[in-house]
């Protein structure tokens, strides 16, 4: 056998071994994705990070956000400030601008967030923003990022029909119905793409979804 040598065979070169392109792969969508940059988790969400939607008005000033950045007085007074869907805080304070509101998402993955539905049918939870104040001031433990979480605390002798119950999310707003009446009507049903994307599919009023659409 030889005994290894101390020193490295070569030199390494100080040039990298190949020329980088200078042309991308592919070229960008000139249209941005409708859908959230992030992907949502299956693990259970920290209730200590679900958190309520704000006007931004510090920010951008165009838009709500749920990033746990506001400022300490609406923290203090979330009934007030605090909004469980992007469309009910948007519709609260950014109403001339809605459309761009509602698509003002970088990297949010949640636009509603669920809750027991104790003053309604009560048979499971929903996400229609229309949750009781004194859920807003006791976020941690009413309110959830994921249904199978709200069911799980607060319908587990329901189960089954409460990870049946359709989203309401939305359900405020006027959507075409190109597959049932082909008219404009809200109540929630819409498609899932509308959901995804309901600064290019909803409106909120009925005049300007017809005006739009039909």
């Amino acid at each position: 056998s030889s005994i290894p040598s101390e020193m490295p065979s070569s030199i390494p070169s100080e040039m990298p071994s190949s020329i980088p392109s200078e042309q991308p792969t592919s070229q960008p969508s000139e249209q941005p994705s409708a859908q959230p940059s992030c992907t949502p988790s299956m693990a259970p969400t920290n209730p200590e990070t679900t958190f309520l939607f704000y006007p931004d008005w510090a920010g951008t000033g165009e838009g709500c956000r749920n990033d746990g950045g506001e400022p300490a007085y609406m923290t203090a007074n979330p009934s007030t400030y605090l909004s469980t869907s992007l469309t009910a805080c948007c519709q609260s304070y950014f109403g001339w601008i809605f459309d761009s509101c509602v698509g003002n998402l970088p990297g949010i993955c949640s636009r509603a967030l669920f809750y027991p539905d104790w003053e309604g049918a009560n048979q499971g939870c929903i996400d229609d923003g229309n949750e009781p104040e004194y859920m807003r001031d006791n976020a941690m433990g009413l309110l959830f990022v994921h249904l199978a979480e709200c069911c799980a605390q607060h319908y587990s002798w329901n189960s089954l029909v409460c990870l049946n119950a359709p989203a309401t999310l939305n359900s405020n707003l006027y959507y075409p119905d190109w597959e049932g009446d082909d008219t404009c009507k809200n109540g929630g049903g819409q498609p899932e793409f509308m959901n995804n994307a309901p600064e290019l599919w909803m409106h909120s009023t009925l005049a300007a979804c017809c005006d739009e659409n039909y």
